[in-house]
């Protein structure tokens, strides 16, 4: 299958969905195209409390909202993963699965994937005991010991939420210092069910065909721990989605920088939400972006 847009966005996040509404209000011919559930991170958010004008929400809830937003503006909604993206002349040219679409202009929105810890094991440990999101499988550990691993609002939210499920619960950080919140932290510090250590790193996941067990180690005096768990999530940030990428437009970390007008360095290709590199990442900015980048990319096309 072969088809031709105006513009392919790439990615259903906040910031996709606002730029696609926005360039098909202005009569443009807009494929959204997302590989998996609309709304992006935000479905595997336990709770969102810093969204402006929307009050604590579990992410899932909110996720519907950005879905309603695609079937009340009849968006052109298309269910693929983008392996390919490259540029032939003027026409850009985005592979996926099941198809390929051509456009004159493109806005990359792909957001963010899970970061690994880098231990053997962990691959293959991995729907056996280790899970990368505890909202969506913090059911299968209700009543057993888990461990999370990082220091950002992202594990500490999720850590909260598997402390109402689980037997009991670690959190190791590498820093003594918290990345997140203190308010989360000491939300944490409240359930009985909880020990944070700190600064503590993980040495080795241990099992054979599932997960038994955790070495941790102790940065600054070396001592070696062995905690018996029987989930494990790892939560330690995100890298940029933009392997799939094949234009000149990355730096060394793998995000795309972007000017004012959320422009990359090829012309008719822009960039925004998550895969920019920024240090913070919240909703509001994903929509703001999506909404500059409609712009330019109307100013763009008009030309």
């Amino acid at each position: 299958m072969e088809k031709e847009f105006d513009v392919v966005v790439i990615g259903a996040g906040p910031s996709g969905i606002g730029c696609t509404i926005a360039l098909k209000k202005e009569g443009y011919n807009v494929a959204l195209i997302e590989k998996g559930m609309p709304g992006g991170k935000i479905n595997i958010a336990p709770r969102v409390d810093n969204y402006p004008g929307q009050k604590e929400i579990p992410g899932p809830d909110l996720a519907m909202v950005f879905y309603q937003r695609i079937l009340d503006n009849e968006l052109n909604f298309i269910g693929d993963e983008i392996i390919s993206l490259d540029k032939e002349g003027d026409t850009f040219i985005s592979t996926g699965k099941n198809g390929v679409y051509k456009s004159k202009a493109v806005y990359i929105a792909s957001g963010t994937v899970e970061r690994k810890v880098g231990l053997p094991n962990e691959d293959k440990l991995f729907g056996h005991g280790l899970s990368y999101c505890a909202l969506c499988d913090g059911h299968f550990f209700k009543g057993q010991d888990v461990l999370v691993i990082g220091g950002g609002n992202a594990a500490l939210k999720e850590a909260v939420h598997l402390a109402h499920l689980v037997k009991h619960l670690y959190l190791i950080h590498r820093r003594n210092e918290f990345r997140g919140s203190m308010k989360i932290v000491d939300e944490l510090k409240s359930f009985d069910n909880v020990t944070i250590m700190t600064p503590y790193i993980p040495l080795e996941f241990i099992g054979k065909d599932k997960l038994e067990a955790v070495r941790i180690q102790n940065k600054e005096t070396l001592e070696e721990k062995v905690l018996t768990v029987q989930g494990v999530f790892p939560l330690v940030g995100q890298n940029p989605n933009t392997a799939f990428i094949k234009l000149d437009i990355k730096n060394e970390w793998g995000n795309i920088p972007v000017d004012k007008a959320m422009s990359t360095s090829v012309e008719g290709c822009f960039a925004g939400g998550d895969v920019l590199p920024r240090d913070i990442r919240q909703i509001y900015l994903a929509e703001h972006d999506g909404m500059v980048a409609a712009k330019s990319i109307k100013e763009y096309l008009s030309k």
